[in-house]
C-alpha cells in the first residue's frame, strides 16, 4: 500500500503560446519529472499571430508521453492550464462526409492584432460599457469578441460555415471527449462571458450575430471527467479510470501557483506577454483604462 502511495502521481500541462510545458508531481508535491515541446506562430500579414491547432495537440500528447516514458507507470490525474484568448472557427458535423469538427481556420491567438479597428469601433459602441463591466473584458483586438466580428466582416465565408467558435484548450477537450466545454477562467477572457452570471452575455452575442449554440457550455474549473478517446487511452498507456481536470487560464492559475491570491499581493508574470494580476473577491471596474476582470 505505501508503495502504491508513492507511486501515484498528477500531471499539470500549461498549453502555451511558445510551447506546451508539463510536470509529474507525487502525493508529497516533489516535481519528479517535466517536458516541454516548442512550436512555432505565424504571421501571413502584419498583425496576425497564428498557429495549427494540430501541432498543438501534438505537442500536448508528445509532452505527456514523455513524463510517462521517464516514470513507466501513467498519471492518476491530469490537469489544464492554458493561453487566454484565442480562437478557432469548427465547421459544421458533416456525417456522411466523416469531416465534423473539424478547423476551419489556424488558431489566432492573443497577440492577434488584426481587429484593432473593430476594437475601436465597439469602445465608441453605446453598448461598450455595458458589455466591458458585464464580461470584465476589456474591449480589445486580443479578445475572442473582436475577432469573431472581424471573421464575420473580413472572412464571411469561414464565419458562415463555423459551427463553434472555441479556444485551444476547447480543442484538446474535445478531441479527448468529443464534447464542447470550457471552464469559467477561459470563458471570462472571452468578451462573450458574463462574470456574474456565469452564462454566455446575450449583448455580446446579439454584436457578434452568433447565439450560445456556437459557444462551448461552460463549467467550473475543478470540472473533471474520466472515460476519455479509447485510441488516446490505448496510445498513452492510460486507463479509462484517468481523470482530467478541466483547470484554467494561465492568468489565474499564476498567481494561484506563487500564492498572490490575497489583495494585497501582487503576481507579475515575464513571458510572452507580460501582466500584473492582483486577486479580489469582487472586480474593480475603470470604463476608461479598461482593466482586466476574470
Amino acid at each position: 500500500m505505501d508503495r502504491e502511495k508513492i507511486r501515484k502521481y498528477v500531471i499539470g500541462i500549461d498549453i502555451g503560446t511558445g510551447s506546451t510545458k508539463a510536470i509529474a508531481m507525487n502525493s508529497k508535491g516533489t516535481i519528479i519529472a517535466d517536458s516541454q515541446l516548442y512550436y512555432s506562430t505565424q504571421s501571413p500579414k502584419p498583425g496576425y499571430a497564428e498557429q495549427d491547432p494540430e501541432i498543438i495537440w501534438d505537442a500536448f500528447t508528445n509532452c505527456i508521453k514523455k513524463i510517462i516514458s521517464v516514470l513507466k507507470y501513467p498519471p492518476v490525474s491530469i490537469s489544464f492550464s492554458s493561453a487566454m484568448h484565442g480562437l478557432i472557427a469548427i465547421n459544421k458535423p458533416a456525417y456522411r462526409t466523416g469531416r465534423q469538427n473539424k478547423p476551419i481556420s489556424n488558431l489566432i491567438t492573443w497577440a492577434d492584432t488584426r481587429s484593432e479597428r473593430i476594437a475601436e469601433q465597439i469602445r465608441k459602441s453605446k453598448q461598450a460599457e455595458s458589455i466591458y463591466k458585464a464580461t470584465g473584458t476589456p474591449i480589445h483586438p486580443m479578445t475572442p469578441l473582436c475577432k469573431i466580428l472581424w471573421l464575420r466582416k473580413n472572412q464571411p465565408s469561414v464565419f458562415k460555415a463555423a459551427y463553434k467558435f472555441i479556444s485551444i484548450k476547447e480543442f484538446i477537450w474535445y478531441q479527448l471527449f468529443g464534447v464542447y466545454e470550457i471552464d469559467h477562467s477561459i470563458a471570462s477572457a472571452t468578451g462573450l462571458f458574463n462574470i456574474k452570471t456565469l452564462r454566455w452575455n446575450k449583448t455580446s452575442l446579439e454584436l457578434c450575430h452568433i447565439n450560445a449554440g456556437q459557444l462551448s457550455k461552460p463549467v467550473p474549473t475543478d470540472f473533471i471527467r474520466k472515460n476519455a478517446n479509447p485510441s488516446f487511452l490505448s496510445s498513452l498507456s492510460l486507463s479509462s479510470e484517468t481523470s482530467f481536470c478541466i483547470g484554467a487560464s494561465d492568468g489565474c492559475l499564476a498567481n494561484l501557483g506563487s500564492y498572490a491570491i490575497d489583495k494585497d499581493t501582487a503576481a507579475l508574470t515575464i513571458g510572452t506577454s507580460g501582466a500584473v494580476r492582483i486577486a479580489r473577491a469582487k472586480p474593480v471596474y475603470n470604463f476608461k483604462e479598461m482593466n482586466f476582470n476574470s
